[in-house]
């Protein structure tokens, strides 16, 4: 194989290489329809995943032009996003090519044949530098695919690029000392979310159709809510993690983001499977379509609202946007039921979980290489040296305490879903704080995304609403475990009955 095939072109060329027609787009708002060409068709590009595969297969659309769109894209919005960590152009243009010849001689992978999507940076992808976001990790070379790597590569996609990140998936700011920040495309002064912030930037400007991003302590719900697009964090086990950089082995998930929620399911349909090289894969997981019933509705169907939690210190734009969710759902046929869940209400301390479970993990994976790199604060970045420093205090004792209590939370928790389908709750409390908002401000959000990741259950994120400043507001359904089936369904016809899923951003790529 040649070495340099595949290894991509890296954030400072992509700036280098951006035409001065960029410039211009530095104004919120300013639409590049006119300086993308015509690569996509007279359509422009397509909305979804679905609908690039019926273009595909009228003829109407390849997925070369596709891609040569997306990649025009990236080059004229990436200096003001700054999304990506490296492009792989070469590679995205001729895996384009080569699916577009197998539609022609009639090999069809399914629904993600020939669709461009984005890969969060601490994913292995053969032949790549995976930096993780690090500076200490900037030559980092991967010789092989992560699982769910392969798996899309499989099904079809087309890979564009590494996705920006917080430093080794540590908090959800999307700010990075090494790579620089990642920028809100409905305001660039604002966090895109994190840590898979590259990801839900480039999704919601539309410079890509979905990605796997990966949620420890809500690295998909985060991002999903601040830049109003979807997202799902599957229940512990349930897609595979080998190739994947951890955070925390008890804690770790992977699932796709996407603009929509059909093509959430679309991914999780190629996403999940027992991996045995997966200590964690779950091996009672059950074979399902996630797509087979998204249109069924949620007629008949009960959603609590948890007391004393669901709209526990949240802001007032985001609890008006939620319960007017909440009424939508009764509108569409669904019981809403109050409930309590005691572990909600105050019994589980989420600064604790988060830096008793989470942080000792994170401690026990990089702590010594990190206490034995010279100038290591400066390479690893100043929220890794945080969480290492926190980690380091958290002693065994403390921690076993948490992971031998946690059996006991969750059958707790679980007992709700004998009355319930679902509980209904804000993604977050805030809508995207500025990139320079303090420490407090990103962490306030936890209460609506540790308790999820502790119990391991899934919980899907959609857009709901929009602030008085015009941004988005994203609310979440968490079910049973292994019930992502019917999270997505409950997803689908919210989002069949509103349009929030919509509403373009100021800075949006078209062609």
């Amino acid at each position: 194989m040649d070495a340099n095939k595949n290894k991509g072109l890296n954030r400072r060329d992509v700036l280098a290489g951006a035409t001065a027609a960029a410039g211009i787009l530095a104004v919120a708002g300013t639409s590049t329809r006119a300086l993308a060409g015509a690569s996509a068709g007279n359509e422009g590009l397509p909305n979804s995943v679905v609908e690039a595969g019926k273009r595909f297969r009228s003829g109407s659309l390849t997925s070369k032009q596709l891609t040569e769109s997306y990649l025009s894209g990236i080059e004229k919005l990436e200096p003001q996003l700054n999304a990506f960590i490296s492009v792989l152009k070469e590679e995205a243009l001729r895996t384009a090519a080569e699916r577009d010849e197998e539609l022609k001689n009639g090999k069809d992978r399914g629904p993600l044949h020939g669709i461009p999507i984005v890969i969060k940076d601490l994913m292995d992808v053969e032949g790549t530098k995976t930096t993780v976001g690090s500076e200490a990790f900037k030559d980092r070379q991967s010789t092989s695919d992560a699982t769910v790597v392969r798996k899309l590569k499989e099904a079809g996609c087309i890979l564009l690029g590494k996705t920006n990140m917080n430093a080794f998936a540590a908090g959800v700011s999307g700010t990075n000392t090494t790579f620089g920040d990642a920028h809100n495309p409905w305001d660039l002064d604002r966090s895109p979310g994190g840590s898979s912030s590259g990801t839900g930037a480039a999704i919601a400007a539309n410079l890509c159709l979905g990605g796997p991003g990966t949620d420890t302590g809500g690295s998909i719900r985060v991002p999903a809510s601040w830049v109003g697009i979807a997202g799902i964090r599957p229940t512990f086990g349930l897609v595979s993690l080998k190739g994947l950089y951890p955070r925390s082995h008890s804690l770790d998930t992977t699932g796709p983001l996407a603009r929509n929620v059909r093509d959430l399911a679309i991914f999780m349909d190629a996403m999940v499977g027992f991996d045995p090289e997966d200590k964690n894969s779950a091996l009672a997981q059950p074979r399902v379509s996630y797509t087979a019933a998204l249109k069924d509705g949620v007629k008949g169907l009960r959603i609590g609202i948890v007391d004393n939690y669901t709209y526990a210190d949240i802001d007032e734009p985001v609890a008006a946007a939620v319960k007017e969710a909440e009424k939508t759902f009764k509108d569409l046929g669904a019981e809403i039921v109050p409930i309590k869940v005691k572990p909600l209400e105050g019994q589980l301390d989420y600064a604790k979980l988060f830096s008793e479970i989470l942080l000792y993990e994170f401690n026990q994976i990089l702590g010594d290489q990190f206490r034995s790199t010279p100038d290591a604060e400066r390479l690893f970045g100043p929220i890794v040296t945080d969480n290492i420093a926190k980690g380091s205090k958290v002693t065994a004792e403390q921690y076993e305490s948490r992971i031998r209590e946690r059996p006991f939370v969750i059958a707790e928790v679980k007992e709700a879903f004998r009355s319930v389908d679902a509980f209904l709750t804000p993604s977050l409390p805030t809508t995207a704080p500025l990139l320079k908002a303090a420490a407090k401000d990103f962490g306030r959000g936890r209460q609506f995304t540790i308790p999820f990741s502790y119990t391991a259950l899934p919980s899907v994120a959609i857009p709901c609403g929009f602030s008085p400043e015009g941004l988005p507001i994203g609310m979440q359904l968490v079910g049973n475990h292994f019930q992502e089936a019917l999270l997505l369904r409950m997803a689908a016809a919210f989002e069949d009955a509103t349009a929030f899923h919509k509403r373009r951003p100021p800075i949006f790529f078209e062609a």
